[in-house]
């Protein structure tokens, strides 16, 4: 299923439908890697590959092609109202300051990946440690992993970010990953802030559409990585 004239760079939700990509984006698998004791530690890329612009995926949670759209939001009852939380990042975030380090939190983005901790320590209580520079590097790592943006770094007062494509992430059993700066387009022309890392729902069952809000965790969502594209 495909739409045409999408700008570049852009993701669109749809009225009762799928997500439509614009141009210049990838796609490719983000899968976890999982220590012995079944712990998120890090991500593993599949090879991205361009998508076709006016590309339809999921967001019904319905498809039997997943990420991909195959017209099942027509077929099944399912709640597509956009309800994004209000006001910007900045307007939402909390600081947790460290020594040379800020950490600034929006739990109303948080999805649930589990790569901010382990059993023995998280973000939050590896802050206070900070003065320590392996320490802090391991915080700065944890939090750039983390899919949503709930977690964004903060050195010498500049925002630090990693270096992403422009693409959409497949997460197994999870949301849509947006890297790059991607422009997110809701069915009644509103674009929400641009930010280099974003989640979107696709189980269907997310309160805060188009985002992810951890429902997928919730309802079993079951979805592996491409699809037919694999």
């Amino acid at each position: 299923m495909t739409t045409r004239n999408e700008p570049a760079r852009t993701i669109t939700a749809t009225a009762g439908g799928p997500f439509v990509c614009g141009d210049e984006l990838s796609i490719r698998t983000a899968d976890y890697v999982w220590s012995e004791k079944g712990e998120p530690l890090t991500w593993q890329f599949g090879s991205p590959r361009q998508i076709e612009s006016g590309t339809a995926l999921c967001r019904c949670g319905e498809s039997s092609d997943k990420p991909f759209c195959d017209g099942s939001h027509a077929e099944h009852e399912w709640d597509a109202t956009s309800s994004p939380p209000a006001g910007s990042y900045a307007e939402r975030a909390l600081p947790k300051q460290g020594t040379k380090l800020t950490v600034t939190d929006d739990p109303s983005l948080c999805v649930h990946a589990g790569l901010c901790g382990t059993e023995r320590a998280t973000v939050w209580s590896l802050m206070s440690e900070t003065n320590d520079t392996d320490t802090r590097a391991t915080v700065i790592r944890m939090v750039e992993k983390c899919p949503s943006g709930r977690l964004v770094n903060i050195v010498d007062g500049d925002v630090v970010e990693p270096a992403l494509p422009a693409g959409v992430g497949v997460i197994p059993d999870g949301p849509l990953w947006l890297t790059g700066n991607v422009t997110v387009r809701m069915d009644d022309g509103t674009e929400l802030e641009v930010r280099n890392r974003v989640t979107l729902c696709r189980c269907g069952a997310s309160a805060s559409k188009p985002l992810c809000d951890g429902s997928h965790v919730d309802v079993d969502f079951e979805a592996g990585g491409l699809g037919s594209a694999d």
